[in-house]
């Protein structure tokens, strides 16, 4: 399967210490099947570096060679698990950043105005934020407003040995 990334330096070798943390699944390197998202978020990424110019990275993954090697998570849909997991992923309180055992993360791509939803959700539902029906609202109110988009997030240098640039 081909993955793209979008980006603003072309990228043979990928670096995870240069993760960002509180993303959708954790910290990590992300790319998608969809490789017009990816030339929107090359084109997004110079812009908010201001530096380099857009690349899309792409790359071959093999998920059925991996499978016996990587704990793989994969979220189907937006559903509350999914928003659970988004939700534990992006909370900027917990200090370390919330952590999983996952090598790579599947899934649906949130909403891009997903703290201030997360923060609202958590003070309307308090101590009962982690209820099933309670996150079933909040998976509505994630997800993407557009045509939906599937991420992979690799999370582990172990993952990256699956990954090949093409």
């Amino acid at each position: 399967m081909r993955l793209f990334h979008g980006s603003n330096i072309r990228i043979s070798d990928v670096d995870l210490s240069f993760s960002r943390l509180y993303k959708d699944f954790g910290a990590g390197f992300y790319l998608t099947p969809d490789y017009a998202r990816a030339v929107r978020m090359a084109t997004r990424c110079a812009e908010l570096e201001q530096t380099g110019s857009p690349e899309v990275n792409s790359f071959i993954f093999n998920r059925k060679q991996s499978e016996a090697h990587l704990n793989i998570k994969e979220f189907k849909h937006n559903d509350w698990e999914w928003a659970k997991f988004v939700m534990l992923c992006r909370d900027k309180s917990h200090t370390p950043p919330f952590t999983h055992d996952y090598d790579v993360v599947i899934g649906p791509v949130a909403d891009s105005s997903v703290d201030p939803i997360i923060e609202e959700y958590r003070e309307e539902y308090g101590k009962d934020y982690l209820v099933p029906e309670n996150l079933k609202i909040l998976a509505a109110q994630l997800r993407y407003s557009g045509s939906p988009y599937i991420q992979y997030c690799f999370c582990t240098d172990t993952s990256l040995n699956f990954l090949f640039p093409d």
